[in-house]
């Protein structure tokens, strides 16, 4: 889970994706570590019928409120899904913030956007659903989670005008990469080998992010 953060981010390939982004709530980030995870657990709490977060979804909203990324290890069913939508509503709601979503197959982001009915607006963009009206709703802040495939995030050059527009880099409140290991079959991640395997992601040249782990906040389940 990635926290955008102001400036240029650290990329070695052009196009670089600058972020700006919107932060959690003025009111929460002024409060210490113990008192932001209590309010986190708080709403938490209150938002899904009186059941108690986990505490590792509690630590890692935490993490991303202060700022930081966090990569999270989690098996199937933890409800690794839910950190994001409590993260969401650390943010402004008047800002319209966006969560972006990356998903390995369009059949999850489906799922993902069947369960967010009646709780948050979400959609999941593919070669059927995304077009320049989709395009402006997004950028406009209409829903609040946006799922898509790699393939689109790499080789669209509609979803590019989105996502280096000024109007979504604003809204932006958090990415998050859905089977993170799955980041080097996709080409996401520079590097010296993989740079020269072929990939199913015609760009995958073109966009090379340096991931640097120190640069991440590990949660991992005890």
């Amino acid at each position: 889970m990635i926290r955008p953060k102001k400036g240029q981010p650290k990329a070695s390939l052009s196009p670089q994706k600058a972020t700006t982004g919107i932060t959690p709530l003025k009111k929460l980030l002024e409060k210490k570590d113990d008192a932001l995870k209590t309010e986190i657990a708080t709403r938490a709490k209150n938002d899904y019928n009186g059941q108690d977060p986990k505490p590792i979804q509690v630590e890692t909203v935490a993490t991303l409120a202060r700022g930081k990324s966090a990569f999270l290890l989690a098996g199937t069913g933890f409800g690794k899904s839910r950190i994001a939508e409590m993260y969401f509503k650390t943010l402004p709601p008047k800002s319209k913030p966006v969560v972006l979503v990356l998903n390995p197959l369009d059949a999850l982001g489906d799922n993902q956007v069947e369960e967010k009915k009646g709780k948050f607006t979400a959609i999941n963009l593919t070669k059927l659903t995304f077009n320049p009206f989709v395009a402006e709703q997004i950028k406009s802040g209409v829903y609040n989670f946006v799922y898509l495939s790699p393939e689109i995030f790499l080789n669209s050059k509609l979803w590019d005008s989105v996502y280096f527009s000024p109007a979504f880099q604003e809204r932006l409140g958090l990415v998050v990469v859905d089977e993170a290991h799955m980041i080097y079959i996709w080409g996401l991640v520079e590097s010296s080998s993989g740079r020269n395997k072929y990939s199913i992601l015609v760009r995958h040249q073109d966009i090379g992010i340096d991931l640097d782990l120190t640069q991440y906040t590990k949660i991992t389940l005890s």
